[in-house]
């Protein structure tokens, strides 16, 4: 997983070159386990094209789970609630190992 300026980047929000974003997540979250705040989300339009939004305009409500890793992010498909990746962070958010 990789940190960029405007958040994580991953598989989840990527654009696809053919455009074709079948399987891939309409709007994402990504939690830190550790707070269960809100760091990052992304919404994909109807031609695939995925895009960074803030935070604050995703209407969605976590629901922490123990389950969930310590100190890391769980990325959230907000349609179906469902984690769909996770990976540690240090104490600043840094994607670590």
């Amino acid at each position: 997983m990789e940190e960029s300026a405007m958040g994580y980047e991953g598989w989840w929000n990527a654009t696809p070159v053919s455009g074709d974003a079948t399987g891939l997540p309409d709007e994402t979250v990504a939690v830190r386990t550790d707070t269960g705040d809100i760091v990052d989300a992304s919404t994909r339009d109807a031609s695939g094209k995925a895009e960074a939004v803030n935070p604050d305009d995703v209407d969605y409500t976590v629901v922490a789970d123990p389950a969930w890793p310590r100190q890391s992010v769980v990325i959230i498909d907000t349609e179906t609630n469902e984690v769909i990746e996770s990976f540690p962070i240090d104490s600043t958010g840094t994607p670590v190992g």
